[in-house]
Formats: C-alpha cells, structure tokens, sequence
C-alpha cells in the first residue's frame, strides 16, 4: 500500500487506550481518509468491545516503563519501520486527533522522515521546552512521517540501539528524564544518523492540551475545554491531548 496510519494502542491498569484510539480513528476518517494499522496486544484487543474497522498487528510488548509514576506501555515505537505495511507512514499518539488535513499534506513532502521540534500549551500558560534538561533539545514522536529509505531504516534502527542503552545515553547527554522517552530516543538518533547536521522539522508547532485542562465535550469538529473561568472550543486545528480524561467524555 502506498500511505497509510500506523497507531499503537495498549491499555494500562489506569487508562483505556482503546476509547481513545477509536475516537483518533474517527476523526483519521473524516479528514485523511487513509487506511489505518493499529499495533496493539493481547489483552487490549480482546477488552475491546467496539473496535474500529482496521487492520491490526498484536504483538508482545514491554511493560517495565512509566511515565511519571504510572503505567505507560509505548516504548515500542522504534519497529515502526518494520511494523508499518506502507511506503509512506505517519505514526501517530492515538491521543493525536485530527481537525485538518494537515497529515495528510505532510506526507506529500520530498523528505523521507519528519518531526516536530516544538509543541505549544493551547492556553499559553506552561512552557513546553525542555532544552534546561539535556545536552540535546528532545523532538516531538508524537507524529512521525516516514519513507521506506535507507536512512530512515538507519534511524529507526538507531532508536532500537539507544532503547537498549538508554541509560548510557541519559549520561552521555546529560538527560534528567530517566524513564525512557521516544522524544529524547529519536532526537539522538537523529543526532546520530545525520551526523550533527541539518535534520528537516514539521514547520509548525504541536498545538496541546494540557492534562489540567477540563474537556466539556469532543466532537468531529472539535474539542471544548475549561481552563479556570474561560471556556473554549478549539476547532480547525489538530490536537494533542494530554488529559487523558478525554477517554470518558
């Protein structure tokens, strides 16, 4: 197949990945209109009661990392390359939802693999740069948009290298974020494979909603949120959400 979505799915004790993803599926339909890949495991895909109409690909996954003191099952990212059944991929959070046809204009692109290098708060209140935490400023895996290249596959091997090693690579470039995290894994492959030069970015920033943010309701045009006294609907744009509360709404 020529382009297509790849998504990783797997529940946790405390969140169910799985509603999250079949509104991420949703909204993938109504504005890509593309064929969807979901990575998952077992246990997630038989408690999941309504899912989506895809193809899906369980694998065995690692459950040793957390995120900030919690479950969190998606280190396996790094075999997106061998996981992925087309020759342009955009491997995407299932927690990334689609308001535009922005995807799908990216994997248009000449280039053979791009990223963010920034995010932005919707609010404007938190800073989300993290260049005080590391020799190496991370980037963004919440979107990655991939040719079937050698370099690519150079990249994504490299990331399987430093998942091994994350540790030593924590010290090698001062990180302070322990737990291993893609952001900080494909930043150094990318420092890596391209040998400190130029790595092409996604131009724009990563609009997201904080985990702090209330969401009042989710739609396919999209999202209303709380923040203190203002109440706002953010439509038009894609959006990472952070709280994963958006699971019930």
């Amino acid at each position: 197949m020529d382009k297509g979505i790849l998504l990783y799915c797997f529940d946790t004790e405390l969140t169910s990945y799985q509603k999250i993803a079949n509104r991420c599926v949703k909204q993938i339909e109504k504005y890509l209109k593309m064929p969807i890949t979901i990575i998952t495991d077992q246990n997630t895909f038989e408690a999941w009661p309504n899912r989506p109409t895809c193809d899906y690909n369980i694998i065995e996954i690692d459950r040793a990392n957390t995120k900030l003191g919690k479950p969190w099952y998606n280190v396996e990212r790094f075999k997106a390359f061998e996981h992925s059944p087309y020759k342009v991929t955009a491997v995407l959070d299932v927690d990334y939802f689609c308001y535009s046809d922005k995807i799908l204009k990216l994997m248009e692109s000449n280039e053979d693999f791009l990223v963010h290098d920034r995010a932005h708060d919707v609010t404007y209140r938190q800073s989300m740069k993290y260049d005080r935490e590391s020799m190496i400023n991370l980037v963004w895996a919440t979107v990655l948009i991939f040719k079937r290249t050698q370099k690519v596959k150079n990249i994504f091997d490299t990331v399987g290298h430093v998942k091994k090693n994350y540790q030593h690579y924590c010290n090698l470039y001062r990180i302070s974020y322990k737990n291993y995290r893609n952001d900080y894994a494909f930043a150094i492959a990318l420092n890596q494979v391209n040998g400190f030069t130029h790595t092409e970015f996604i131009k724009d920033s990563i609009a997201t909603v904080p985990t702090d943010v209330k969401i009042l309701n989710v739609d396919d045009e999209g999202i209303l949120i709380r923040n203190g006294e203002s109440t706002v609907l953010l439509n038009g744009q894609d959006l990472h959400v952070l709280n994963k509360e958006v699971a019930n709404v």
